[in-house]
């Protein structure tokens, strides 16, 4: 047994089972077939449940899985078969609530396929191979905003995505005028 809690994967599913962000952690799924595979297997066990208040808790193939509904959104939290289930649900609460944060309260599949980049980030700034950074959501949405240069930035210094965000917030606003 490990001394340090370690994260398997970290997954966020719409209400379809399709995968909107993932990050594994760890080799147990060494082809992108098996990854698809354990995807499409925990969405099917889970997805019966009500986890939308609380956290839940599975056993499913030897490991633990935590996860929690919000809208059409579903996140979920692997580990191994003998890690704590509250440093997973730790984790889980964690992401969900930075999540919100970033998505300012609005967490639905358009939003998050809009912001994808904002999530990516975030996973980055949770765990590191395996290894969980942080679990504060108001730490962890700072980071991740830091990374995210302000929309007033010249259009040179801002990303493809931030540029393209920028363009359609102009074009928006000249139409409504």
């Amino acid at each position: 047994m490990e001394l340090c809690p370690s994260i398997k994967n970290i997954l966020l599913l719409d209400s379809e089972g399709k995968l909107i962000a993932v990050k594994y952690y760890s080799n147990d799924w060494p082809t992108n077939s098996a990854k698809e595979t354990f995807e499409r297997a925990v969405f099917t066990k889970t997805q019966k449940t009500n986890a939308r208040t609380e956290a839940e808790i599975t056993m499913f193939d030897n490991y633990v899985v935590v996860y929690k509904f919000v809208q059409n959104l579903h996140f979920f939290v692997t580990g191994g078969e003998n890690e704590n289930e509250i440093i997973l649900a730790t984790v889980l609460q964690g992401f969900f609530d930075a999540v919100g944060l970033l998505l300012r309260g609005n967490e639905d599949k358009k939003e998050a396929l809009e912001n994808l980049d904002l999530i990516l980030l975030c996973l980055h700034e949770i765990v590191d191979g395996g290894v969980i950074l942080e679990t504060d959501a108001n730490v962890i949405a700072g980071k991740v905003d830091n990374h995210n240069m302000d929309a007033g930035a010249p259009l040179s210094e801002q990303t493809i995505t931030q540029a393209l965000a920028t363009a359609r917030e102009h074009l928006t606003r000249s139409l409504l005028q």
